[in-house]
């Protein structure tokens, strides 16, 4: 059961008379109805309340359960004098005057009761307006929801304070916060369900409101439902704090623990190290030969050395048979080609800018394309290229492209990392990793959202034995499956 649950069978189980054991000391419920309609008797007959058309008596076929015998079903409207408010808008309030409660804070600002206010209307305005004494009931009557409407607090101030349109004032003589747990229970929810009007704005009308039945218990019975019910709401307070911490930290877990496992993917710490694995230094070789032969075959530009990796850059051990090495030594990286918008087209080549992608794959909204030309060659898309952003606020996303479905280029800001002998989803998964991304939110910082191509090129990357990279993928692709079905669960 959740707290919010938990509170609802508390309040339910406190009109119930479930909550607290009965006492036969107490002066029965009937002794007190007798005497709150001698006193509204003698209130009409003082010229202070109006008469009232006599309510119907509760029937046996509108009581929704058993209460205790000590308790009375009674109406609203029978034992509470209901006074419909007027007036009062939020260009009525003053820095002080007439301290006084607007409908809207009922919503916003109160709970249960409140013994100050947190506005004032002047005199003039404050003369015209609904009185609210202590103990009084302040119900705010329309809502934009359903669950809103005929929210209440208790007014338990000592001094008399006032409202205005869009509340029903509650006059009576039973414990206030009796009154106000009664409202929150399914009692009278589900009664209120019924009577309450409108689509946009949901209105209850005092009229209706004063039909509403309720179980009436012994007036001391009533003091001690509201001191169980406080202490035990208070319980559900620190619940809530507990619950809203443990989700801060499984957010904080299910959030966190994806990048860990990246981190400890390329640390070397995720699978074992295999000595029959041929080791990273061979590998290494191989695709430096590999690209001095498409150099030699025209296919690829043949560009300036990149400085080897030095001691210094090193920012934490790997397993023996590993290397650091740069990403520009590994992998060809070009920026995109400098497309001109005004010659997009409906018909071409598909364009693909910085906000035509995301980590899950394309975005196949507001398509551009260009008239195809062999200089858009090297800017060509793969499967298994990867992309990555170089500025905005989204620089430093990516993705591993898994299909390609229509020709496509990429614009200029968009690099393109093309790799060979390497497995694409392990060199992702470093990108992804810590180790990139703390390197690119560092730059970003420092040139407003953009990252060079240079910067890219120079990126470290601890290089595993091929084997030991698909080794790594397999257990990546696995945890991170997980961790996607505790975000579900969370």
């Amino acid at each position: 059961m959740n707290i919010k649950n938990l509170r609802k069978s508390i309040l339910q189980y406190a009109v119930e008379g479930k909550l607290v054991q009965q006492d036969i000391q107490d002066e029965s419920a009937s002794i007190l109805y007798d005497k709150i309609i001698k006193e509204k008797e003698n209130l009409i007959n003082q010229g202070q309340i109006k008469k009232e058309k006599p309510l119907p008596p509760v029937t046996d076929d509108e009581i929704p359960y058993n209460i205790p015998e000590s308790w009375k079903w009674v109406r609203l409207g029978e034992v509470c004098v209901i006074k419909r408010g007027s007036g009062l808008t939020k260009n009525d309030f003053t820095n002080n005057g007439i301290p006084c409660i607007h409908y809207g804070q009922i919503h916003k600002y109160y709970k249960y009761s409140t013994n100050t206010t947190i506005t004032y209307t002047s005199e003039q305005i404050g003369n015209k307006l609904k009185t609210v004494e202590y103990s009084d009931i302040i119900m705010a009557v329309t809502s934009e929801n359903m669950n809103d409407v005929c929210k209440s607090i208790a007014w338990l101030g000592n001094y008399p304070i006032v409202t205005g349109g869009h509340t029903a004032i509650i006059k009576h003589s039973i414990n206030p916060l009796y009154l106000i747990y009664l409202f929150n229970s399914s009692c009278f929810q589900i009664q209120k369900n019924k009577i309450a009007k409108g689509m946009k704005v949901i209105e209850v009308s005092s009229e209706k409101l004063k039909n509403i039945i309720f179980p009436l218990p012994p007036l001391k019975e009533q003091e001690r439902i509201v001191k169980k019910v406080d202490k035990l709401m208070a319980l559900c307070d620190k619940l809530e704090q507990e619950e809203e911490k443990l989700l801060s930290l499984d957010k904080y877990f299910a959030d966190n623990l994806p990048k860990s496992i990246l981190q400890y993917a390329v640390e070397g710490k995720l699978v074992q190290q295999d000595i029959q694995d041929e080791p990273a230094s061979i590998l290494y070789d191989k695709i430096v030969k590999e690209k001095k032969n498409l150099i030699n075959q025209g296919q690829i530009k043949k560009e300036k050395p990149l400085p080897p990796v030095t001691d210094d850059e090193i920012p934490y051990n790997i397993p023996e048979n590993w290397k650091w090495v740069r990403l520009g030594d590994i992998a060809v990286i070009n920026g995109g080609y400098a497309f001109k918008s005004v010659l997009f087209k409906k018909q071409g080549i598909r364009v693909i800018r910085i906000s035509d992608f995301n980590e899950d794959g394309f975005i196949d909204k507001n398509i551009v394309r260009y008239e195809y030309t062999n200089k858009l060659d090297e800017y060509i898309l793969n499967k298994n290229n990867i992309i990555l952003c170089m500025t905005g606020g989204t620089v430093g996303k990516s993705l591993l492209i898994k299909e390609i479905t229509e020709p496509m280029a990429t614009n200029q800001r968009v690099a393109t990392i093309k790799i060979n002998t390497i497995k694409e989803q392990y060199i992702h998964y470093v990108i992804l990793s810590n180790l990139i991304q703390n390197i690119i939110q560092k730059e970003k910082i420092s040139t407003n959202d953009n990252i060079s191509l240079n910067t890219i090129k120079y990126f470290l990357i601890p290089l595993p034995p091929l084997k030991e990279q698909e080794r790594i993928v397999k257990k990546v692709d696995e945890l991170l499956t997980y961790c996607n079905k505790l975000k579900d669960i969370i």
